[in-house]
Parts: structure tokens; C-alpha cells; sequence
């Protein structure tokens, strides 16, 4: 069995891809949670402020 050898530049590479997969794949599940739950009333209409306060 060959020994698992990585340089530092490559495990950081690894490390980068993972962090933008991460980033990417977080976003895209995102984007599905709202696309599915189109009732939810915290994502469509957001908080409301109110302005009663002059």
C-alpha cells in the first residue's frame, strides 16, 4: 500500500476547493429552500418595522 504523500500546497488547495464547494452548495440550498416553502411568511415578506416612533 503506497503512503498517502500531500504537499501543503496541494492540501491547501484541497482545502480552498472545499471551502467554495461549501459556499456554493450553501447557496444553492438556499436558493431550493425558498423555491419549495413559497408559504413561509419569514421568507417572502420579511420582518415588518414599524414606524410608529416619531
Amino acid at each position: 500500500m503506497e503512503p498517502l504523500s500531500t504537499t501543503s500546497s496541494q492540501a491547501e488547495l484541497l482545502f480552498a476547493l472545499g471551502g467554495i464547494g461549501i459556499l456554493i452548495g450553501s447557496w444553492f440550498f438556499g436558493r431550493f429552500i425558498t423555491a419549495v416553502w413559497r408559504d413561509n411568511p419569514l421568507i417572502w415578506k420579511g420582518r415588518k418595522i414599524n414606524n410608529e416612533s416619531e
